[in-house]
């Protein structure tokens, strides 16, 4: 009751004031979506067409969902996605780059949130693809993942061994968060420098909680994925995060 009272009282304010389609839903955002206590990792992409707004939301081991129709006002966004005869109502607030909020499904009701993100040319990948060190020694890699998960994707691994995704803001900057495939709340940055000769030289690492770190390139070749595991996504919760963050 509570799901449909929500949905009918946004769809009345829309209706009192006329609307552009929506803007600031357009583009491509990654994010979660709390399953049972395990985040599930969403990509979803929104589109304006002739015919209106386009997108399509994958959620990670459950395929795709459709656009039907999506709203928006200047502190809220509503988008109804469709997956068969299965329908998604998305109901969240506008936080600067980001959307938070819960999803409508089947009489239930869970919490989404989802972050604005870039596509960049592909080239780039390699590009920045390597192992940094610092000047004592320590390491820092990034892997390249496109081939195994499907979309671009390079990943940091950290001073301790820990799996990042890593997701663009421009063109040389990419932020990530506190889990592998977790990109928010965003916990902190990477930055690329002198990419000369097909590779950059250096980068700017930054994380909240610690100064910011320079590491330069060792050797010329890009990395792939290194990890025993490959770069299949990795089931994530809430209390698993918290207990990182403690450690």
């Amino acid at each position: 009751m509570n799901c449909i009272h929500l949905i009918v009282a946004f769809l009345s304010l829309s209706a009192c004031r006329r609307e552009a389609p929506p803007g600031r839903l357009q583009g491509l955002w990654v994010g979660t979506l709390e399953v049972g206590g395990d985040l599930k990792f969403i990509r979803a992409e929104f589109a304006r067409a002739r015919s209106g707004m386009r997108g399509a939301l994958h959620l990670a081991g459950a395929g795709d969902l459709l656009l039907v129709r999506a709203s928006e006002s200047s502190s809220h966004a509503y988008f109804e996605m469709r997956r068969g005869d299965d329908e998604f109502v998305f109901v969240g607030a506008f936080r600067e780059e980001s959307i938070v909020g819960r999803v409508h499904h089947g009489g239930e009701q869970v919490t989404f949130e989802l972050h604005r993100t870039l596509r960049i040319d592909p080239r780039l990948l390699d590009v920045y693809a390597g192992t940094y060190l610092q000047r004592n020694g320590d390491s820092r890699a990034i892997e390249d993942c496109t081939d195994e998960l499907g979309w671009q994707q390079l990943i940091y691994v950290d001073r301790s061994g820990g799996r990042k995704a890593l997701f663009p803001s421009s063109e040389n900057t990419f932020y990530f968060g506190p889990g592998y495939l977790i990109p928010g709340p965003i916990e902190g940055s990477i930055t690329f420098f002198g990419a000369t000769e097909g590779r950059a030289s250096q980068i700017l690492v930054e994380q909240a909680g610690w100064e910011p770190e320079i590491a330069w390139r060792s050797g010329p070749s890009a990395v792939r994925s290194r990890n025993p595991h490959g770069c299949s996504p990795l089931r994530e919760s809430r209390a698993h995060l918290k207990a990182g963050h403690s450690g």
